[in-house]
């Protein structure tokens, strides 16, 4: 399944979560040096992601896999991070920041799920009319680390 989402955000991020997460967006390990650098935060049921724009404006693609896309084209995205989410109120909830006014919403089955996000012209984000996209998989598969696939890095 396919969802376009165009929406606005505060403070260069928004959140995919569970819908009745527990985690805390405001805890000092959620935002930490490494989740900045990675442009991902991690909590429990709740994965903030950063966006590149000041204007907030988030455009993004929302798919729901039924198994880790083994495709992965580098060339035509600028970061591409992982991270596990666990869902148990059989919810996904997208959400924008600082409100948590649902923007997305969709029913799953309960368990452990990995989304990959992919974000494109990064380095058009400040322009006058931001470019910057995202694109988000999801699919259920057991725990892991966070991880970077591709790093973005201003030339």
């Amino acid at each position: 399944m396919k969802f376009n989402l165009d929406f606005t955000t505060d403070y260069g991020q928004f959140y995919i979560c569970d819908k009745n997460f527990l985690g805390q967006t405001d805890s000092e390990n959620f935002w930490t040096d490494k989740a900045y650098d990675n442009k991902i935060a991690v909590e429990n049921g709740i994965l903030g992601i950063a966006i590149g724009n000041e204007e907030g404006i988030v455009k993004c693609e929302f798919e729901i896999l039924v198994s880790r896309n083994l495709k992965v084209d580098f060339n035509d995205f600028d970061h591409i991070v992982e991270a596990s989410l666990k869902i148990d109120s059989g919810f996904f909830q997208v959400l924008d920041c600082p409100n948590s006014e649902v923007q997305f919403q969709t029913e799953v089955e309960n368990g452990e799920f990995r989304a990959r996000i992919y974000s494109r012209n990064l380095a058009l984000a400040f322009d006058e009319n931001p470019q910057d996209s995202y694109l988000i998989q999801i699919w259920k598969e057991e725990f892991s680390e966070p991880i970077v696939l591709k790093r973005f890095s201003v030339i």
